[in-house]
């Protein structure tokens, strides 16, 4: 039994010291581990930057993305506003052109009640006038005038004639009295009176607008008269003055009427 033992032990002995590895065994084994380890740790930081970077692609294409969806809701609330936008215009065109469509004869209204004004008015500055009169018609008829400068023309000259009611001026000129050709003083009153002074400043007459004539005035008249040209030549100090707005029946006229 021992010997049975003892052989056992004889043959396995040799076996267990040829099982044991050697220290060169040993640290080759290490080294290998840790380049096994070494190569995992490589490629795990490999994969943390290849995660790392596509995370960041992923959160650049998200910032993209709201950047784009922020682009299009700007672009669809601009479009909206560029449709309310052309409703707005379409309506103002339709509108001006409504407005344009009803001026043009508006114009020809206005014009027509400047010419009137200016041939039954008191015979003043006639030929600035007519001129002024011709230049705004030659204005109306130009194709090519756009209607604002044609309307501002024309309010430009209502206002010339506007003005002539409240001024007054002296013109020293020749003029048809009886047949003949006689020096006269004419002094307007703004748009109330025309008079004019004859043989020297003696004798005075008043346009009759509704008879479309001089007619002369009363005695007295002419010296009334002669102030006020004074005055509107700024030679005498502004006064009160008797004027005679309206032609009065002479005393001869008067005694012919009661016969």
């Amino acid at each position: 039994m021992i010997i049975r033992l003892l052989l056992l032990v004889l043959m396995f002995w040799p076996l267990n010291l040829m099982a044991a590895p050697s220290p060169d065994a040993v640290q080759a084994e290490l080294e290998r581990s840790v380049q096994r380890a070494s190569a995992t740790g490589k490629k795990t930081d490999a994969w943390q930057r290849q995660r790392q970077g596509i995370l960041e692609e992923i959160q650049d294409a998200e910032l993209k993305l709201e950047w784009a969806r922020f682009q299009l809701q700007k672009r669809e609330r601009w479009l909206l506003a560029e449709k309310k936008n052309s409703a707005i215009l379409a309506a103002n065109i339709a509108s001006a052109q409504e407005t344009r469509d009803k001026l043009a004869p508006f114009l020809e209204v206005l014009y027509a009640d400047l010419e009137e004004e200016v041939e039954t008015d008191l015979p003043f500055h006639g030929d600035e006038r007519r001129r002024r009169l011709a230049f705004i018609r030659e204005a109306l008829d130009d194709q090519g005038a756009s209607l604002s400068d044609k309307l501002g023309k024309l309010l430009q000259a209502m206002q010339v004639e506007l003005d002539y009611g409240y001024s007054t001026d002296v013109v020293e000129t020749i003029v048809a009295d009886g047949g003949e050709q006689v020096q006269a003083t004419i002094f307007r009153l703004g748009r109330l009176a025309l008079f004019r002074l004859l043989d020297r400043g003696t004798r005075a007459q008043r346009f009759d607008d509704k008879a479309g004539q001089w007619q002369d005035l009363p005695e007295g008249s002419a010296s009334e008269i002669a102030k006020a040209v004074e005055v509107a030549r700024k030679k005498r100090v502004t006064t009160v003055l008797s004027l005679p707005l309206a032609v009065l029946p002479l005393k001869d006229d008067l005694l012919a009427e009661e016969k």
